[in-house]
């Protein structure tokens, strides 16, 4: 019954416009279209998502929406065309389509060569057979049959045949193209969709799958591959524009002859899109099945959360080398608009009002810089950056990972949340508990530039290359926290401590500071090591450049020493596989904190060894002297797997 009443609606509507005037009919189909987007939310947003990666940072919010409602008004004015097919006659295509080119078509009719005139979704694509037929060169079109209403599907195809198109469908369609082929009969077929039995070829920047059916049945048949692409001018005004024709010879071998066919169409279909872009059919999921992924990883602008989330998304790099990975910070507004893309981010389903949110609660340039990228994959850390991973995954499609505890939003609104046991998440399938924050193992290569980019410091007070073999402790002074104080005390005893380990070990020692630490610690540091002559460098962070620092130092050292309330550096301490002994500053109040939680966890599994200030000299000697391996702090691995599983 809905396939007749298709059918009947099919007949007024199409007997309707074809009363009307061309440009009024193609008007109101341009209007029908307009509706459709926002009718289709689903398919509008896949147009923008593929937009948002063809155009990649290239194009504006505004850009974007407006290039998918005109691809659906170009799509409504087609289907009135089609329609409009029984009044469609030779007159109708001499007025209203220009062709450019049309001695390529001359010379490939003449050469005596079986000719495939090949296109793709593009415009009003259905036109260019109608008018190779009605212009005297009955076409036979390849399509895809369907099944959903068949009556209205028939109803459609007798519109096209009626104009001397001849329409087989893929399946059992190979016998007859190639009798068409043989009796030089022209044969029309849509070229930039494939399933997975395609071949990837480079488009707008990531391989993409294109169906070799028409190459390899123009190599088998020697025949010329004719492309062939209709611009809408305006209104009912077309341009059909036919390039010169792709030739495979039979020097070489089917395999690479039908990979440089489909590149050379490709490449072809790329400039058009690129001269219309609204006139393509972005609303499928044309990179589906490429393998090349993009990982957008956001940043709220603390050195120790993006370290984290790079250090993920390098991991995969390695691992999957197609995988292109992008670093955005994130700027709010306020903290009213923060709160507010944090209740949407939340209450909210899955992508809806996504990007409206964004726009309001982003400044303007951290807006347009998320908004016009795309993702497969977005990784955070820290809370501040949850609620845009939230809303731009949801608009993307895109896979979202939290690193460390998004709180206040709750882990079940992101696919995979790794985060460090301390923090105790509820076990949930999608948490990943980890030993400790995620650190990038210093492999040979990594070690060696960052102890070039210490060697080059101009704080360097000796020749690194003359610390080899001796005794090396590198020490990472943090800061306040509300839970710890770094008062004038505790860094005279870590001083004095380090000295008489130093002079012990007849070592060297390398100091550096965080950005949290008082200014009265850090001097106290400078006046106690500045001259002296076993501190090999001492890089403060609010007088010296800090960029890579700590992996320079750790691939110095021979023992690392750290101060206890950062949970970062103990943790990139541990990944670098020296001993590591760790002194916590003087607390602020007596309940455990979930920083000394972690310290009680990796001295009981063996990661570090937990020391006082008082008797940290001691310790440093232990670790040196030790001929135990130190044992390496290593989550990355198992977080990296689990994301790529999500890819």
């Amino acid at each position: 019954m809905i396939d007749w009443l298709a059918c009947l609606l099919v007949r007024v509507i199409g007997g309707g416009c074809c009363l009307l005037p061309s440009a009024a009919a193609v008007w109101i189909g341009e209007r029908m279209g307009a509706l459709a987007y926002w009718l289709q939310p689903k398919r509008t947003r896949i147009g923008l998502r593929n937009l948002r990666a063809a155009f990649d940072g290239r194009m504006a919010p505004a850009e974007l929406s407006g290039v998918i409602k005109d691809c659906y008004r170009q799509l409504g004015a087609g289907l009135i065309e089609l329609l409009r097919l029984p009044v469609i006659d030779r007159a109708y295509i001499d007025r209203y389509v220009t062709p450019e080119g049309r001695h390529h078509f001359d010379q490939a009719i003449s050469s005596g060569k079986p000719v495939i005139l090949l296109t793709g979704h593009f415009g009003n694509w259905e036109m260019s057979s109608i008018a190779a037929a009605l212009n005297g060169y009955p076409i036979m079109a390849l399509a895809r049959a369907q099944d959903k209403l068949p009556r209205l599907y028939r109803l459609l195809i007798s519109y096209r045949e009626s104009k001397g198109c001849t329409i087989v469908h893929k399946g059992g369609a190979m016998k007859r193209l190639l009798q068409a082929l043989e009796r030089r009969q022209l044969v029309g077929i849509v070229g930039d969709q494939a399933s997975r039995q395609g071949i990837a070829v480079e488009f707008f920047g990531r391989p993409a799958l294109f169906a070799t059916g028409p190459f390899s049945l123009a190599y088998s048949k020697g025949a010329l591959l004719l492309p062939v692409f209709m611009h809408r001018v305006r209104g009912p005004h077309h341009r059909l524009v036919i390039e010169p024709p792709i030739e495979l010879t039979r020097r070489e071998p089917e395999a690479a002859e039908v990979r440089r066919g489909i590149e050379q169409f490709a490449g072809a279909l790329a400039r058009h899109i690129l001269e219309a872009p609204s006139q393509w059919l972005w609303m499928h999921k044309r990179w589906k099945h490429t393998q090349a992924r993009r990982l957008l990883v956001l940043s709220d602008g603390k050195a120790g959360h993006v370290k984290q989330s790079l250090a993920v998304a390098r991991s995969l790099q390695r691992h999957r080398p197609d995988t292109a990975v992008d670093v955005i910070e994130i700027r709010y507004r306020h903290p009213l608009a923060r709160a507010f893309a944090l209740a949407w981010s939340w209450w909210m389903p899955r992508g809806l009002g996504a990007t409206a949110c964004l726009r309001l609660a982003l400044t303007r340039a951290s807006g347009q810089a998320l908004l016009t990228r795309y993702a497969d994959l977005i990784i955070s850390c820290g809370a501040s950056t949850a609620p845009a991973n939230v809303l731009w995954a949801g608009a993307n499609d895109a896979k979202s990972v939290a690193i460390m505890n998004p709180a206040p939003l709750p882990p079940s609104r992101f696919d995979l949340v790794a985060a460090p046991r301390h923090d105790r998440l509820p076990r949930r399938a999608n948490v990943l508990r980890t030993a400790g924050a995620l650190v990038e193992p210093l492999e040979n290569g990594r070690a060696g530039e960052a102890r070039g980019r210490l060697q080059a410091h101009p704080r360097r007070r000796a020749d690194l290359a003359q610390l080899a073999g001796r005794p090396v402790v590198a020490v990472f002074i943090g800061g306040d926290t509300p839970d710890y104080a770094m008062d004038a005390a505790f860094i005279d005893a870590l001083t004095a401590q380090l000295r008489a380990a130093c002079e012990a070990l007849d070592g060297w020692c390398l100091v550096t500071t965080s950005r949290r630490t008082p200014p009265g610690a850090a001097q106290r540091l400078s006046d106690a090591l500045e001259d002296d002559p076993r501190c090999a460098m001492l890089l403060l962070a609010h007088r010296d450049p800090l960029d890579g620092t700590m992996e320079g130092m750790l691939s110095c050292a021979t023992v690392a020493v750290v101060t206890g309330e950062s949970i970062s550096m103990v943790s990139e301490a541990c990944a670098s596989g020296h001993p590591v002994v760790v002194t916590e500053p003087p607390a602020r109040r007596s309940a455990a904190t979930k920083q000394a939680r972690f310290m009680r966890e990796l001295a009981a599994e063996g990661y570090i060894r937990l020391a006082p200030v008082a008797a940290l000299a001691h310790a440093i000697e232990q670790a040196q002297r030790d001929p135990a391996p130190a044992r390496r702090l290593d989550s990355l691995a198992t977080v990296r797997d689990s994301v790529a599983k999500l890819l």
